[in-house]
């Protein structure tokens, strides 16, 4: 839709003549000179959007800028104007093929401490773009950027903002590619074993060598894992804890991570079902006092992705913990056969940025949370489960960063493990 704006300053005889239109009614004063100011609107024709935010637009046949019987019609709402200004004006105006459609999107990701986002998200506009010139990709949409997506954020030249939605409940152009990206860094850094050092109970058991076949076994063997130990043996209930900093320098990269790894009795898939379905997280996190989905981006047999608003009250701290995350579930390597991987991150939300603030709650931040669901080989109802949690929360000290970190690891797993 074009809009065009004439100001002009006119005599009464003039000025009787636009009282004829529908601009300014009939009884208004002509005798004395007055500034008129007039706004048309036209249309350009009609046409469809594309995935990524562009219209083809097809021009109308009519000749709507002309003037005449076919001035008005039902494609647009127009005023029409018999006025040669106007018409030499629209037909300076040229043929429209495409525009860019300026959304709005609600919902973003860090994604800076990605190794593999910038170029991914490149490749992936260029391939699905071609007709689209990279000088009118947007920030967030179409490219990462530095650039704050919410006003009340700070600006840090090195961060790398991503949108996670449209504007209209829909993917991002750039969402699976940011999906990608947390999946291959999460599953990366669970077997780093430079960046984890063991607790001492965990020493002790890795040198029995029950764990060497199961522990920081490559995902690329793409099949399922032995069992260190038999069901029903002590030994199954062990609870492996390392901790750990990422190696980035980016958002948070100063605070402790936690990684832990058990064998749970539960079959892959169902496991994974439970950790995605919101209603059930009371069952396995008695401090929970709920979790709603927000936005669901994508919901099926191999793949969810949704954003999900989780609470929590503690016992210690007499405020209710929130963690607004994406939380992005899908098989791994090698299909469901092997298991499957339950990733998560902190989301910015731009309800949070309009919100007044709750002095009872307290906004914490997923930095990189990952569940990664083995099956375990000849026995379809078990699983090695492998967490990793890097938490970011204002109300705990650094000092005490690592101490709760572990002790909540192990109660997760126990957690779930009494659901078995």
């Amino acid at each position: 839709m074009g809009f065009g704006g004439k100001k002009s300053k006119k005599k009464s005889k003039k000025n009787k003549e636009l009282a004829k239109t529908k601009s300014l009614p009939s009884s208004f004063d002509f005798e004395d000179d007055v500034v008129c100011r007039r706004v048309s609107c036209i249309s350009l024709g009609t046409g469809s959007f594309t995935a990524t935010g562009v219209l083809n637009v097809t021009k109308s046949s009519r000749n709507l800028l002309g003037g005449g019987d076919d001035a008005t019609c039902d494609e647009s709402p127009s005023s029409s104007y018999e006025d040669a200004d106007v018409g030499a004006a629209s037909r300076q105006l040229s043929p429209v093929n495409e525009v860019v459609l300026e959304r709005v999107p609600s919902i973003f990701i860090r994604t800076a401490d990605l190794p593999t986002m910038k170029e991914s998200a490149n490749s992936f506009m260029r391939l699905s773009s071609s007709d689209m010139a990279e000088s009118d990709w947007v920030d967030h949409i179409h490219k990462p950027s530095s650039l704050p997506p919410l006003p009340s954020m700070d600006n840090d030249p090195r961060e790398s903002w991503v949108a996670l939605d449209d504007g209209n409940g829909n993917k991002a152009p750039l969402t699976e590619m940011a999906m990608k990206a947390l999946v291959s860094a999460g599953l990366e850094a669970s077997l780093d074993q430079d960046m984890w050092t063991a607790n001492g109970p965990t020493s002790k058991i890795l040198k029995s060598g029950d764990w060497d076949d199961t522990v920081f076994v490559s995902y690329d063997t793409q099949q399922p894992m032995p069992a260190p130990h038999a069901r029903g043996t002590k030994g199954e209930m062990d609870v492996l804890v390392w901790s750990g900093t990422f190696s980035h320098k980016y958002y948070g990269c100063d605070l402790p991570a936690i990684r832990c790894e058990a064998i749970v009795n539960m079959s892959p898939k169902s496991l994974a079902n439970l950790l995605v379905d919101s209603n059930r997280v009371k069952e396995y996190n008695k401090m929970s006092i709920g979790r709603d989905d927000i936005l669901v981006l994508q919901d099926d047999e191999m793949c969810v992705t949704k954003v999900v608003c989780g609470r929590s009250k503690p016992p210690m701290l007499g405020k209710i913990l929130q963690l607004k995350t994406l939380l992005h579930m899908e098989e791994l390597p090698g299909g469901s056969q092997n298991g499957y991987v339950v990733a998560s991150r902190a989301v910015s939300h731009a309800d949070d940025a309009e919100a007044a603030v709750d002095p009872k709650v307290i906004h914490s931040e997923m930095l990189m949370g990952l569940n990664i669901i083995r099956a375990v080989e000849s026995e379809p109802d078990r699983c090695v489960l492998i967490n990793v949690n890097h938490l970011m929360s204002p109300m705990i000290p650094m000092f005490m960063a690592k101490k709760l970190g572990l002790s909540s690891a192990v109660n997760f797993i126990n957690d779930i493990r009494s659901l078995c």
